[in-house]
């Protein structure tokens, strides 16, 4: 028993010029099928470049936080050093301070040993004066009669022979007689008060400077120097 389909219209559809409608039919399952697998490739690759794009914006989320953590590492990293900068520079400071205050020869026993030991016979100095810059010398005193201008220069040729002045600076600002009677004993009795100036010649190294120190007799500014020295505050 055949299973074809009867096809009343057959002929008239042929007069007409008109497809048949099993072919049209299969033609229509086709395009239909066909749109399909491509409105579902569409869809495929639309939700693949979806996935893609989440995983990569997942990726570039981790990546900014992981370059937050970074950034953040490098200025705690930042604030230690600048820290530490700053607590080195107290520490030089402090050194600094130390060196000046310990070791400068233009104060303490080693200045007024020098001097003592250049002051001629029949001078008395009165004033000593350093300024806060540290760098000039005031001396105020008096020189007894007789040879009263005799023993001030013979002072300033020892001030000159000084390890602690500039030679050429020594410079005497002043001297005048003090007044008295004409009488012999008052004569005899008159002092010349002066005033003398003179510049400290620049800082010695450490070593220099200890020598120094040890040939003033300022034992007790060489012994600090020497800790200082140990200690790795001075080379």
């Amino acid at each position: 028993m055949s299973t074809t389909p009867l096809d009343l219209l057959r002929e008239k559809r042929l007069e007409l010029g008109l497809p048949d409608p099993l072919v049209e039919q299969a033609t229509w399952r086709r395009a239909l099928l066909q749109g399909s697998l491509l409105g579902l490739a569409v869809v495929l690759v639309s939700i693949a470049l979806t996935a893609m794009l989440y995983v990569r914006q997942q990726l570039l989320q981790t990546e900014l936080a992981r370059l937050a953590l970074v950034e953040a590492e490098v200025q705690a990293a930042d604030g230690r050093v600048a820290a530490a900068r700053s607590k080195l520079k107290a520490i030089n400071d402090v050194n600094a301070a130390l060196e000046q205050g310990l070791v400068n020869t233009r104060s303490g026993s080693a200045l007024m040993r020098d001097l003592q030991r250049r002051v001629p016979e029949g001078v008395q100095l009165t004033t000593v004066e350093v300024p806060a810059s540290g760098g000039s010398l005031s001396l105020k005193g008096s020189a007894a009669d007789p040879l009263a201008f005799a023993r001030i220069n013979s002072l300033q040729i020892e001030l000159a022979r000084s390890p602690l002045l500039v030679p050429t600076s020594v410079v005497l600002r002043k001297a005048m007689r003090s007044e008295g009677s004409d009488s012999a004993a008052d004569k005899a009795a008159t002092v010349v008060n002066f005033e003398l100036m003179a510049q400290f010649r620049p800082a010695l190294p450490p070593a220099a400077e200890l020598t120094l120190l040890q040939e003033l007799g300022a034992t007790g500014m060489a012994l600090r120097l020497q800790q200082l020295q140990a200690e790795g505050v001075l080379p």
